[in-house]
């Protein structure tokens, strides 16, 4: 491991993998990645994959846009290939409250000249026969969605990265980052000290952690999500499009014959990865089997076929949640050198694009998108306390899908 450096971006997950590919691709040069385990070992393998690029927030669409044509010729982009199903999504309001969302979404796809069709029960149903949605009283068909296998997109980033010059070094904790009057100086490890002025906090679940350790305190934590996979269904078509039905906040998507069922509201759960042992890895994550019930009979209303399914496998993860729901994306007034990429929302596969090209312009003095104000951490005005944290970023993950997208 080399003993100094330009630039150290911790954290080998999709986020920091997309940093250090967009840094590099930038010029610049002397970049180190860093992660305590293998790469793409913490969060990002349990994700959902999923993308969606129609939003019904106008200032968001450059950069959704941009994610969506970034996946869709990834392998152009980095040299590497990965398993994207752009088989489309259904968008379900079950309630005229939640029309509004649809509406907007249709004036999006307009916007963009794409077409986006509304369904009728019956139509739905011939898409995804194992779907059930009788008193629906709205569904947008939305073509160009789809999902792809996460640990893919962060490798991916990481071999481009590689190519390019990176130097990434796994199984290597960082224990602290030395600041002194103000400015990112060196990274402590378990492997030694690396000098440096720049540092790229990327480190998913223990973001605020090590940012504690050196005196800040980030407004963001880890909040348990959780999803499951059904053993093969009948009826389940590879090719049917993701469903996500708006009030009971789920969403459901062919995975290997069988179903991937997933949710928000059902007993949300933050953590502080102080409390958990330095050797803690997302993989020993303990289940929310409450949560796991609620989401699977909740599930079963829309999709009968999933009362008598056979779950094979249980997938737990732990994004990074704001009080805003908004990315977090800043350099931080605190502390010269020093960049901050958390807030991923359950969202970070399909914004890992965007998230590392904000990264890549804070440094390189760009603004490709024109929003890093909208995810600078000064828009915070004052740190909460750590209960009013925790229970603000709770409440905006139990109500995501709830949020105008």
């Amino acid at each position: 491991m080399p003993t100094s450096t330009n630039i150290v971006v911790i954290g080998g997950g999709v986020l920091g993998t997309s940093a250090a590919f967009q840094l590099a691709k930038d010029g610049h040069q002397d970049i180190l990645l860093l992660d305590r385990g293998p790469l793409a070992n913490g969060t990002t393998p349990f994700a959902a994959g999923q993308t969606a690029y129609l939003s019904a927030s106008p200032d968001r669409l450059p950069l959704t846009n941009y994610c969506l044509d970034f996946l869709e010729n990834f392998a152009e982009r980095t040299g590497y290939p990965i398993d994207f199903k752009q088989h489309g999504s259904l968008r379900i309001a079950l309630t005229e409250a939640y029309l509004p969302e649809l509406e907007a979404h249709q004036v999006a796809a307009d916007g963009l000249g794409h077409e986006l069709k509304s369904l009728t029960q019956k139509d739905a149903q011939e898409l995804v026969p194992t779907l059930e949605v009788p008193e629906a009283k709205g569904i947008i068909f939305i073509a160009r969605d789809g999902y792809v296998e996460p640990k893919s997109v962060a490798v991916g980033y990481a071999s481009a990265a590689r190519d390019l010059g990176v130097t990434i070094q796994t199984h290597t904790k960082v224990t602290n980052v030395d600041v002194t009057k103000g400015q990112v100086k060196a990274v402590y490890t378990n492997h030694g000290k690396v000098s440096t002025k720049q540092v790229v906090l990327a480190a998913g679940a223990w973001t605020r952690q090590l940012a504690q350790q050196f005196g800040l305190e980030i407004p963001v934590v880890p909040v348990r999500h959780q999803a499951y996979v059904t053993a093969p269904l009948v009826d389940v078509v590879p090719r049917q499009p993701i469903v996500r039905l708006i009030e009971p906040q789920i969403y459901v998507r062919p995975e290997l014959g069988g179903l991937l069922v997933g949710g928000y509201g059902y007993r949300p759960t933050s953590f502080d990865m102080n409390d958990l042992p330095d050797h803690f890895e997302i993989s020993a994550l303990e289940p929310d089997f409450i949560y796991y019930n609620r989401l699977q009979h909740t599930a079963a209303t829309y999709f009968p076929a999933l009362q008598q399914a056979v779950v094979v496998q249980e997938l737990r993860g732990l994004p990074t949640i704001t009080i805003d729901a908004r990315h977090l994306i800043s350099t931080v007034a605190e502390i010269e050198g020093l960049i901050i990429a958390t807030g991923c929302q359950v969202g970070g596969i399909q914004s890992s694009p965007a998230i590392g090209r904000m990264v890549a312009d804070l440094i390189s003095n760009q603004d490709s998108f024109g929003l890093l104000s909208t995810f600078a951490a000064n828009r915070f005005e004052a740190v909460c306390s750590d209960t009013q944290l925790r229970d603000q970023c709770e409440t905006v993950y139990s109500n995501l899908y709830l949020r105008p997208h």
